[in-house]
């Protein structure tokens, strides 16, 4: 992938996960092009790429646009999440490092605490333990295939996050909290239900909000 393609893949990538590029905007490869000041070949090549990765869609007739969230898109996320991710923690329970997961709760106390004047609009740290759980197992192939899941799961928490109840937040706050207690402890069965608890609770609240 020559470099000025990797730019440009990486500038609007950056654009569609955080927002500024929302559901159903479209995509014009000449402004793009102008925008970034390149040629509009690895602007093409770049929205091939993320055509491939469902973050653009191309239709016939009407040009491409970033993808939407659809309820079955959040439905097959949390599926797949909950397939990996208990998978992931049942062997992390086993296997990972203590101290690393105890570092990992200490931030997680730091929030609790100053829970009352958080911005209930903004992750803490609960945006990246999960990767944490799947990183820690050490196996190279399934962390790359969940940082392709990641994507999806930074769009659906930019996209709903900012709905999310105070309430909400803390009682995320609560079901980390368990399933690193569940590390800590080693115990496999406790925190694969940590985790399947959490992704179901997750999952209602989300498909919660897209109701009318």
């Amino acid at each position: 992938m020559p470099n000025k393609k990797i730019e440009v893949y990486d500038k609007i990538k950056k654009d569609i996960l955080d927002g500024s590029l929302p559901p159903g905007f479209p995509i014009n490869e000449n402004d793009l092009a102008k925008v970034l000041c390149v040629s509009k070949t690895p602007v093409r090549e770049a929205l091939r790429q993320l055509e491939r990765e469902n973050l653009i869609e191309n239709t016939p007739g009407r040009g491409s646009a970033v993808t939407h969230i659809t309820l079955q898109d959040v439905r097959e996320i949390f599926e797949i999440r909950e397939i990996i991710e208990c998978g992931a923690v049942r062997r992390a329970a086993v296997i990972c490092g203590k101290k690393e997961v105890l570092a990992v709760r200490k931030e997680f106390e730091k929030l609790s605490s100053k829970e009352a004047e958080r911005d209930a609009s903004v992750w803490g740290p609960e945006e990246d333990v999960h990767q944490f759980i799947v990183k820690s197992i050490g196996n190279r192939k399934l962390h790359e295939t969940y940082l392709g899941l990641l994507d999806h799961i930074k769009r659906i928490r930019k996209h709903y996050g900012g709905r999310f109840s105070r309430q909400r937040f803390e009682n995320m706050l609560t079901e980390h909290i368990e399933i690193l207690d569940a590390l800590l402890e080693a115990n496999p069965e406790r925190a694969e239900k940590a985790v399947q608890n959490h992704l179901r609770n997750a999952a209602t609240y989300v498909l919660g909000l897209t109701l009318p």
